[in-house]
This record gives C-alpha cells, sequence and structure tokens, in this order.
C-alpha cells in the first residue's frame, strides 16, 4: 500500500487535474481508515489476551499476554517537544536555506493568528501539541525509515486572531512521541 501511495502521490503532485488530487486524496483517506482497522483489531486482540490471562486464566502463555499488557502502559500519546523547537516556530533558524524558509514560514503563519514569541505564544503552541498526541483520530499517515517509525498528523491551532491547520510529524519511542517538525497549511487540503 506503500508503494502504491507514493506512486498516486508522484502523479497527483504532477498534475493539475482536480479529478487527480481528488482520486488522491479519497486513497489517502481509504488507506488511512485502513491502517486505524487495523490498529482497532491488534488492540481488541490485546486486551482478549490479557483478559484471559489476568481473569480467566487462559489463553496464550503468560510470558506473551505480559509483554502485552506491559505495550499497553507505555505512554505512546506523551508528546516530547524539545525547547529549541520554538526556535524554529519562530523564524530563529538559520542552519541552512531550507531550515531558515521554513522557521520563517512558521513565525509568519503564527503570527497571523497573533500568536507569538512570547511566553504566551510558546505556552499556547506547547499545549496545543502536546493535545494533537492525545488521540489517534488526527493521524494522516506513518511511515518507517532507518531512523524509526513516524506519525504525521493534522490539527487546528486556535489563536487570538484565528485558526492554522498544522501538519506535525513525531517520532515513535519508548518514551511517547517526540516532535520533529511542524508544517502550517494555512489554505491547502
Amino acid at each position: 500500500m506503500e508503494e502504491a501511495t507514493q506512486a498516486l502521490y508522484a502523479i497527483a503532485a504532477e498534475s493539475n487535474d482536480p479529478e487527480v488530487a481528488e482520486v488522491f486524496e479519497s486513497w489517502q483517506h481509504s488507506t488511512t481508515e485502513i491502517e486505524r482497522a487495523s490498529q482497532l483489531c491488534a488492540e481488541v486482540k490485546n486486551r482478549i489476551v490479557a483478559y484471559r490471562t489476568e481473569i480467566v486464566g487462559g489463553g496464550e502463555s503468560p510470558g506473551s499476554a505480559q509483554g502485552l499488557v506491559a505495550s499497553r502502559d507505555k505512554p505512546d500519546n506523551r508528546a516530547e517537544i524539545d525547547p529549541n523547537k520554538f526556535k524554529y516556530f519562530f523564524g530563529k533558524v538559520k542552519s541552512n536555506d531550507h531550515n531558515e524558509n521554513r522557521s520563517n514560514q512558521n513565525i509568519d503563519e503564527l503570527s497571523k493568528i497573533r500568536i507569538f514569541d512570547t511566553p504566551e505564544g510558546h505556552d499556547t503552541l506547547k499545549r496545543h501539541l502536546e493535545d494533537a498526541v492525545r488521540t489517534n483520530d488526527n493521524i494522516k499517515r506513518t511511515f518507517s525509515n532507518e531512523w524509526g517509525t513516524y506519525q504525521v498528523r493534522d490539527s487546528l491551532l486556535a489563536g487570538p486572531g484565528g485558526f492554522l491547520q498544522l501538519e506535525t510529524t513525531w517520532h515513535v519511542t519508548d518514551q511517547g512521541l517526540r516532535l520533529t517538525t511542524m508544517i502550517p497549511k494555512r489554505g491547502q487540503k
């Protein structure tokens, strides 16, 4: 499915045809729903095994059930945000052209909804990002590479001057979800 999504993305990125964009958007929605259903099935299986082991005393071996119970206790939906990321969010990164442009885009978009580089602005953004990982309903896609597994999430940030759609990428770790990047998506699908 990953290969098909990448192929459709390449086609959609090069096309100006709204029907292609609509097909791609439908495909993304379908793959997200399939991933969610798969995650739900795995969670149901985990709960059944844990129930059998803890309550009934049957089911799979105790060692496998303990691993499943322990995995439920992981802080999957805990946000880890490096304080230095706020330099990136508020236009202070100059490490290379790409990062500088993205950092400037971030501060421009945040200032349009009146979130500024102040303690209050940092707190508003931090609380929003922490809330964005509390549920799995906003996961657009997941991917893995040599550095680990990542989740790309959509959220709507509310500021005193309006709203801003954010796409954030989170590295899945044993300690929680570590924020890697934030992209404002004003006026984009």
